[in-house]
């Protein structure tokens, strides 16, 4: 019975593990796409999560919600924030906060 626990424990940290993934992947890349539209440099090829929370998606399903961080310059001096949405693997919304960073 343990061993079954275990099992299904171990599988459910790596799919939230996999989903992750994903999701952080899907948030780069329309930090990127988001940062050439705007004619702007991403920085640092990353993003970072900030919030993590489960909702509801518009078919009912549940799935992970998180909101992630990301840096840009215009002249690759300052540095400014940025925001992307995603639930799931699908990306909400990215949004140029324009909010220096020091």
């Amino acid at each position: 019975m343990w061993d079954y626990l275990v099992l299904f424990l171990l599988a459910a940290v790596a799919a939230f593990w996999w989903s992750g993934f994903h999701a952080r992947e899907a948030a780069r890349g329309a930090a990127r796409r988001h940062c050439e539209a705007q004619g702007v440099q991403f920085l640092d090829d990353s993003v970072a999560l900030t919030k993590l929370r489960v909702r509801r998606e518009v078919t009912g399903r549940l799935a992970f919600y998180r909101e992630y961080r990301f840096e840009f310059s215009t002249d690759g001096e300052d540095r400014y924030a940025g925001q992307i949405r995603v639930i799931g693997r699908r990306v909400l919304g990215v949004d140029g906060l324009w909010e220096a960073v020091h």
